[in-house]
């Protein structure tokens, strides 16, 4: 599956990254606001789009609308900070970044275009 993750975050980016390509996932970082934008823009493909906190909220609701504007397929998971917070954007689904790993895997598993179709991941 394709993954992008998008944060200003590089470090944490980066151990995402790892996470998700453990069990085979193709991810692609993109660590700046210029980045992330351009990628909208230019339409790069992904499945699931992970949408940091560490973004501003402004420029992830503007991703989040370019992508819905472009008629996306892929689906997008805001992870947020900390238990009640509440994000200022409209995701497909929220995570909470301390629930740590197992969940991030569980969640892009489980918003992925298979699991779309009807099928579940091993795992």
């Amino acid at each position: 599956m394709k993954v992008l993750v998008l944060t200003t975050d590089l470090e944490l980016a980066l151990l995402r990254k790892r996470v998700l390509e453990s069990v085979g996932h193709e991810v692609s970082v993109l660590s700046s606001e210029k980045e992330a934008l351009e990628a909208a823009e230019n339409e790069m493909p992904f499945d699931v789009a992970l949408v940091c906190h560490h973004l501003p909220a402004a420029t992830a609701r503007k991703l989040i609308r370019i992508f819905r504007d472009n008629k996306h397929p892929g689906k997008v998971v805001y992870i947020a900070h900390i238990y009640g917070e509440w994000p200022e954007v409209e995701a497909d689904r929220y995570i909470v970044g301390a629930d740590g790993p197992d969940a991030l895997l569980r969640v892009v598993a489980e918003s992925g275009p298979e699991a779309a179709a009807g099928f579940r991941q091993p795992g």
